[in-house]
């Protein structure tokens, strides 16, 4: 048979003092749910579902700003663009196909002219050795002098139907073809503008209800935190109550 002795219960109580003191210096294991000493746990997820909902609601704002930059600086590209193929233009109609054209006449008058003298002269040789009569000395000479110059007219006699082949070709095709490949640039750049316009505009309703959808989702998150709120009012009414 045991015996228990009297100054038992005093240790024991004694015991669970000290143990419920030195929890509650520590600040672990007393009161868990209760709101004088962990009330604040129990809106920790709420403040940072709040945060959450904030930041991204600052997201969407700051995406929704930077999407509108990024198209209207395409928007300006496009503009720049659409000026430098007007301009590009212009100056081919008003001095670079009118130049290229005036130069490659320019070399067949040049030619022709050089071709002209070049007959002439060779005319006057032949003029002039004509008068030697039987001369073999200068016979020789005259076959050597005058063979230089019909070498040199058979020359520019080529020289010209390449300027003359020249100059069609480039009244017939190359000045055609690089203002058709202008007027092309042109329209590319005028739907690229277009496009860019449209696509600002895209980014202005796109940021708008990427915005819009954030502010809702802020707006429900603070919603059901009230309801939170109001449910936890009543039930601690209800406690008080029944109490």
């Amino acid at each position: 048979m045991f015996h228990i002795s009297r100054p038992a219960p005093l240790a024991i109580a004694l015991s669970c003092l000290l143990s419920s003191g030195c929890a509650i210096s520590l600040g672990v294991g007393v009161g868990e749910g209760d709101p004088e000493w962990g009330g604040e746990d129990e809106h920790e997820d709420d403040w940072e579902e709040d945060d959450s909902a904030e930041l991204k609601f600052r997201i969407a704002e700051l995406e929704a700003e930077s999407s509108v930059k990024d198209a209207e600086a395409s928007l300006r590209d496009a503009e720049a663009e659409l000026h430098l193929a007007h301009k590009t233009l212009e100056i081919f109609h008003e001095g670079s196909a009118l130049d290229q054209i005036a130069e490659a006449e320019l070399d067949v008058n040049r030619t022709r002219v050089q071709l002209t003298e070049q007959r002439a002269t060779l005319a006057q040789l032949e003029s002039d050795y004509s008068r030697y009569g039987n001369d073999e000395l200068a016979r020789q000479t005259a076959e050597i002098v005058l063979g230089r110059h019909r070498a040199r007219i058979g020359f520019s006699e080529v020289e010209l139907n390449l300027a003359e082949r020249a100059l069609e070709r480039m009244k017939e095709f190359e000045v055609p073809k690089e203002r058709h490949e202008l007027e092309m640039a042109l329209h590319s750049a005028e739907a690229a503008l277009e496009a860019a316009q449209l696509a600002l505009e895209v980014a202005h309703i796109q940021s708008e209800l990427d915005i819009r959808q954030a502010e809702e989702d802020l707006e429900e998150g603070e919603h059901d935190e009230d309801g939170d709120e109001e449910e936890d009012w009543d039930e601690e009414d209800e406690e008080e109550e029944h109490e």
